[in-house]
């Protein structure tokens, strides 16, 4: 998976890699999971809930103190959204920016807002290289579930899109235990290396 063809690995490229194999052969996606909490103690317990059911799938997975960002392939974000669409906090930046900071290819905001927001949100300008998801409703454990069920048929060799519909399929007869929410496929047809 890295490879390096010239000179002498560091030390903390023998450690990358180590933990890469390890994670690959354990069944771990070979990625980065991180989460980010700009709300504070009231979003908390989803957090932990999350990071519970889906750092196991991931190779690495983080969770700093509240308001760090951290650099991550797959970004969950904690949030309000202000009604123009950017994030509640002592700067208010649009999911995007958060994209250009962390270079996510993946970012959800995993906590519910409301649609007008959403659309707000998805509408601001900003780098359209990774695909966003949005929350209307998380339905409790359906939330973790779906995305679960979602990261392990991306594990398992299934682009993003076509893993989606097949747990979530578009149709008047919706799964009662799927969390609401909407799928700003910007990257497309994003796979997890193997």
């Amino acid at each position: 998976m890295f490879r390096r063809s010239l000179g002498v690995m560091s030390a903390a490229s023998t450690l990358m890699l180590l933990s890469a194999r390890m994670a690959l052969s354990a069944g771990r996606i070979p990625l980065s999971l991180g989460f980010v909490n700009f709300s504070g103690e009231d979003l908390a317990p989803l957090i932990r809930e999350d990071s519970s059911v889906l750092s196991p799938l991931f190779a690495q997975s983080t969770s700093p103190p509240l308001g760090r960002i951290p650099v991550a392939n797959v970004l969950f974000v904690y949030a309000h959204l202000n009604a123009d669409g950017t994030i509640k906090g002592p700067t208010s930046v649009g999911v995007r920016q958060l994209v250009q900071a962390t270079k996510a290819a993946i970012v959800v905001v995993a906590s519910d807002n409301p649609s007008e927001t959403i659309v707000k949100a998805a509408g601001l300008p900003g780098p359209k290289s990774a695909n966003l998801v949005f929350t209307t409703n998380r339905n409790n454990a359906g939330f973790a579930t779906f995305f679960r069920k979602l990261f392990e048929r991306m594990r398992d060799g299934e682009d993003m899109m076509m893993a989606w519909v097949q747990i979530a399929p578009q149709g008047p007869n919706q799964d009662p235990s799927l969390p609401g929410t909407i799928l700003v496929a910007e990257a497309g047809r994003i796979a997890f290396p193997k």
